[in-house]
């Protein structure tokens, strides 16, 4: 048998994932406070790498009225509406949820790498692109004949 040992060298969790919607858990969650002095909670997410390896992202749900809508977002995702609709939702209830989310790749900046952000947590079900068809499935039925008297004009 022949193999190339190079091939054996652990995997980084920290490799970026390409843009797309992965299957999510929440490793770790913790409680704190934004550089702007907000509450927020860092979440650590596991998703799976399409070469097989898990990887991982961050994201942070931040307490400012900006930011609520992600909040709600995770929430409804991971099954966690009634803590969103009573106003608090704490570290302990967002470890070990699973969801569905988007991520993407965000360009580097202030001499920073290239880095993976969530953009959108889907209800299950739900998928990206958003819109509604502006075709019918079905051709429409042709319009009954009208007589020549039936115009009113």
């Amino acid at each position: 048998m022949e193999f190339n040992p190079t091939d054996g060298a652990p995997r980084s969790s920290f490799e970026l994932l390409p843009a797309g919607e992965y299957d999510i858990e929440v490793l770790e969650a913790e409680e704190r406070q934004s550089q702007k002095g907000n509450q927020m909670i860092a979440l650590t997410l596991q998703a799976k790498h399409p070469d097989g390896y898990d990887a991982r992202v961050w994201d942070y749900l931040v307490s400012v009225p900006a930011a609520i809508f992600k909040i709600k977002m995770f929430c409804d995702a991971t099954d966690l509406a009634k803590q969103f609709e009573g106003g608090k939702l704490t570290a302990e209830d967002c470890v070990g949820k699973r969801a569905r989310a988007k991520i993407v790749v965000d360009e580097g900046r202030d001499g920073f790498g290239d880095r993976n952000s969530v953009s959108d947590y889907l209800v299950a079900g739900a998928t990206t692109g958003g819109g509604i068809s502006t075709m019918p499935n079905e051709p429409a039925a042709a319009p009954p004949p009208v007589a020549e008297g039936d115009i009113p004009f």
